[in-house]
Parts: C-alpha cells; structure tokens; sequence
C-alpha cells in the first residue's frame, strides 16, 4: 500500500512539474539553451560537467540526474554519454571509498525494530548474489543513494562493487538520450514532422523506461522480502 502511495505521490509531482514546465517553457528553455551555448563554447566545459557529476555522486548532493540529462541536452547523443558514464563511474568508486574509510554506518540512528529491519535487508541484498545487486543498480532509486546502499554493505567486495556499478552505469545512455530529444525540441528550426517524430519517440521511450522502472522496482522489492522472511525463519 505505502508503494502505491509513493508512485501516487511521484505521479502527482510529475503532473504539476510538467504543468509548471509548460506555464514556463519559453523562459526555461532560454535559459538552458544560454548555458548550452556557453558550455558548447567553452573548451574544457565537458570536463567540468563531468567533476560536477562526479561531486553529486555522493549523498546527500543532489542534482545527479539534472546533471547527466544536461550532458544530453549539451553535447547530444552519444557525445554527451563520456562526461556522464565517467564521472558517474568515478564519483560512485570514490562514494565508496569514503562510507568504507570513515565508516558512515555509525551515524545511522534508527529505532531497533527499524535496525533489525535494516540489516536483515542488507543480509537478503547480500546473500542475493550479483543478479540482486545489479537490480538494485537498476531500479529507479537515485544513483548517489545505491552508492551508499551498497557501499554499506559489509560483505561487499571492491571488486564486486566496481563490476556491478560499471554494468549498472551503462543505464546512465538512456538518462543522456533523454536529454538529447528534449535538445531536439528545443530547437526553432526543427521542421514540424521532425518535431512531431521525436515528441512520439520521446514519448514511447519514456513509457517504456517508465515500465521497466517499475516492474524493477517491485521485483527488487520482492526478492529482498523473500530473502528477508527466509532470513527471519
């Protein structure tokens, strides 16, 4: 029921950010068009959209997925995949790194029901081998905040870390197409069938990565509720 709720509550934030995107779309898009240009201008700018994705990689930065659909909108498809994937990649590595050096599991304060909770999620995420790590990647919880999931896991390897986390980073194309199609209607000179095209495309793409989401989202779910009934027993 508490999921229904959530995916309610994104649904009705989605509505009003795309109502609020429409009321002030000539404005916004202006506005991101000019930092477009300058960035495209600008000879090391891929570089530095790259440290900033790597900077927010981390909890609690937030702007992570603005970040990579801008290296979209910037640089296009697939040109605009390296500053993303990269930083992406690094700045996950470097996440975990620091919650294993400075230990970040010692500030989490939690009731002991919760704690139990807590840990017997870690232990069913565990014991779930590669195939529940990678769906964790996979589901539509923020990048920065599967770094630290996994990272505080403490039977988690490096090793194993860094091979989930590179497959998983892979994800991160769909977020810079993304961007790529909203550059494309964007531009004043796109004919009207090449405009219309890419709203279906953009369109189909985004119910699809919707539908994939979700259907990750609650099969994660389940298999860590079953891991964590067995674990239980």
């Amino acid at each position: 029921m508490r999921i229904h709720i959530r995916f309610i509550a994104l649904f009705l934030v989605a509505i009003a950010g795309a109502a609020a995107f429409r009321i002030y779309h000539d404005s916004i898009v202006e506005a991101i068009q000019r930092v477009a240009i300058r960035m495209r201008a600008y000879p090391y700018s891929s570089i530095i959209l790259g440290l900033m994705i790597l900077a927010t990689s981390t909890p609690p930065m937030l702007g992570f997925t603005f970040l990579v659909t801008l290296s979209g909108f910037v640089y296009g498809f697939p040109q605009g995949v390296a500053p993303a994937m990269i930083g992406g990649y690094v700045g996950a590595m470097i996440c975990f790194g620091l919650i294993r050096h400075y230990n970040f599991a010692r500030f989490i304060r939690l009731s002991p029901s919760k704690q139990e909770k807590y840990h017997a999620i870690q232990e069913a995420i565990a014991e779930g081998g590669f195939g529940m790590l990678l769906m964790i990647r996979l589901t539509p919880i923020p990048w920065q905040f599967t770094n630290m999931i996994l990272a505080l896991i403490p039977t988690l390897s490096p090793k194993r870390y860094a091979i989930v986390t590179f497959i998983a980073s892979w994800k991160l194309c769909l977020e810079v197409w993304f961007g790529s199609q909203l550059a494309s209607l964007s531009d004043p000179d796109l004919p009207p069938s090449a405009h219309r095209l890419t709203m279906v495309t953009l369109g189909v793409g985004v119910l699809i990565l919707v539908g994939l989401a979700l259907w990750l989202h609650r099969l994660t779910l389940t298999k860590v509720k079953q891991r964590q009934t067995v674990n239980q027993v």
